[in-house]
C-alpha cells in the first residue's frame, strides 16, 4: 500500500509543477524527490543543470537514473554545487533543478535572474516564511506548488514513525568555563557566564549590538560542557548493537564525544571509510557536525542525538530525517538536548513547530551527587 501511495504522490507532484516555468516541490524524504526530478527532466528535455549543496548528492542522481532506466538523461545533465553555481553560463541550459533548494541565497540571485529557462526546486524543508533572504528566493525562483511533509509520509506509512525526547538540564555551576582573551582569561561557571551575556543583551543600545551579543551568547552556549557530559550519558543508554548518530556543536566536541567522527577537518578518505563502517554496522556510534544532516541515507539508523538545535527548523528536520528510513513497523528515537530556563528552550520549541507535538516528550533532569537524575516531568508551553 505504501508503494502505491508513494507512486500516487510522485504523480501528483509531477503534475503540479509541469504547467509552470518556475515551480517548487516540498516533498518529504522517502517519497522520491530525485525520481520526481528525473521524471521532470524526461518530460521537459533539453540541457539540464542540477544544483546540490554537496558533491555526494550527485551520486544519488546517477544511481537513481540507472535504477529507473533513465540513464540516457545523464548525457544532458551537468552537476554543480551551490558554491560553484555562478561559475556556469546561464545561457548554456534549458532547465535548472535546485536540489535541496532551501540552500539558494541572495548570492545566486543574479545568475538565476539571468537564466531564461525552466527552474524546478526540490526540498523537504522549504523556508517557513516568504520574507527574509531564503523565503524571497523561494518565492521568486521556486514557488511551492505541491506539499507533502514528513508527518504526511509517516501517517501513510511511507516513513517509519518517530518519537522525540527533549532532555532539559540546568547550566553548570562549577567554575570550568574559560572566558576572556589574552591575559584577561579566567574561569567562571556556565550559569554565571550565561547570566552575564543575557545582561549584556539587555544593555545593548542598537539592533546591531543586540545581534552581535546574541551571536556571542550562541557561541558560548555551544561551548558549554554540560551537554557534552549528558550526551555521553545518553550514549550509554542506547543498546551497543543499535546505531546512534550524534550531531555535535563543534569538531572538537565531535572528536571528544566519540572515537569515530565525520567532519570537515578529517580527510576525505577518513570520512568515507568511517561513514562506510557506520552504514555497514561495523561501528554503531558516529559523531558529526553538519555534514551528515542531509543527502545521506544510513541503513538501520534508529537513534539520533542532537546537541544543539539553533532554533533552525530546517536543520532540525534534516537531522531527524536521517532516522526515518527504518522498516515501517519500527520507531526512531530522537534525543535533543536543551538548557532549561534559557533561550535554548525557545530555540528547541521553534525548531519543532512543524512536527507532531504529540510525539514530542520533554524530560527534566538535574545533576546531583555526580550523576544525572530525572525529575518530575515538565511540559513547556
Amino acid at each position: 500500500m505504501s508503494l502505491q501511495i508513494r507512486e500516487q504522490i510522485q504523480k501528483e507532484a509531477l503534475d503540479a509543477v509541469l504547467p509552470f516555468r518556475r515551480a517548487g516541490l516540498h516533498v518529504s524524504m522517502g517519497v522520491g524527490k530525485t525520481y520526481i526530478g528525473l521524471q521532470y527532466i524526461s518530460k521537459v528535455g533539453g540541457k539540464v543543470l542540477v544544483v546540490a549543496p554537496k558533491v555526494t548528492i550527485f551520486k544519488s542522481w546517477k544511481d537513481d537514473a540507472e535504477k529507473f532506466g533513465l540513464s540516457n538523461l545523464l548525457k544532458n545533465i551537468t552537476f554543480s554545487t551551490y558554491i560553484s553555481l555562478t561559475k556556469h553560463d546561464p545561457n548554456s541550459y534549458d532547465l535548472i533543478v535546485l536540489d535541496e533548494a532551501h540552500n539558494t541565497k541572495a548570492s545566486h540571485d543574479l545568475f538565476l535572474h539571468m537564466f531564461g529557462g525552466r527552474i524546478l526546486g526540490l526540498t523537504g524543508t522549504p523556508p517557513k516564511y516568504k520574507y527574509g533572504e531564503k523565503g524571497m528566493m523561494m518565492e521568486e525562483y521556486y514557488p511551492i506548488k505541491y506539499s507533502y511533509g514528513v508527518d504526511d509520509a509517516v501517517e501513510e506509512q511511507i516513513l517509519n514513525d518517530y518519537r522525540i525526547f527533549v532532555h532539559t538540564m540546568p547550566l553548570g555551576i562549577a567554575n570550568n568555563c574559560l572566558v576572556g582573551k589574552g591575559d584577561k582569561k579566567f574561569y567562571t561557571s556556565e550559569l554565571k557566564n550565561y547570566n552575564w551575556l543575557a545582561g549584556e543583551i539587555e544593555k545593548a543600545l542598537s539592533e546591531k549590538q543586540v545581534f552581535m551579543k546574541r551571536i556571542m551568547q550562541l557561541n558560548a552556549i555551544k561551548q558549554y560542557k554540560t551537554k557534552l557530559n549528558f550526551a555521553k550519558f545518553v550514549m550509554g543508554k542506547v543498546a551497543p548493537d543499535e546505531k546512534l548518530l550524534i550531531f555535535a556543536n563543534t569538531t572538537e566536541q565531535a572528536e571528544e564525544i566519540c572515537s569515530n567522527s565525520h567532519h570537515s577537518k578529517n580527510s576525505k578518505k577518513v570520512n568515507e571509510d568511517t561513514l562506510e563502517a557506520f552504514a555497514s554496522g561495523k561501528i554503531t556510534r558516529l559523531s558529526a557536525v553538519e555534514q551528515l544532516s542531509e543527502g545521506v541515507t544510513i541503513p538501520h539508523l534508529k537513534h539520533i542525538l542532537i546537541m544543539h538545535s539553533y532554533g533552525n527548523e530546517k536543520k532540525a528536520s534534516q537531522k531527524i530525517g536521517r532516522a526515518l528510513r527504518l522498516n515501517k513497523d519500527e520507531v526512531a528515537h530522537v534525543h535533543i538536548l536543551c538548557y532549561k530556563n534559557t533561550v535554548d528552550e525557545h530555540w528547541v520549541k521553534k525548531a519543532l513547530e512543524d512536527f507532531d507535538l504529540d510525539k514530542v516528550k520533554w524530560t527534566n533532569w538535574d545533576y546531583q551527587q555526580g550523576q544525572y537524575k530525572r525529575l518530575q516531568e515538565k511540559l513547556l508551553t
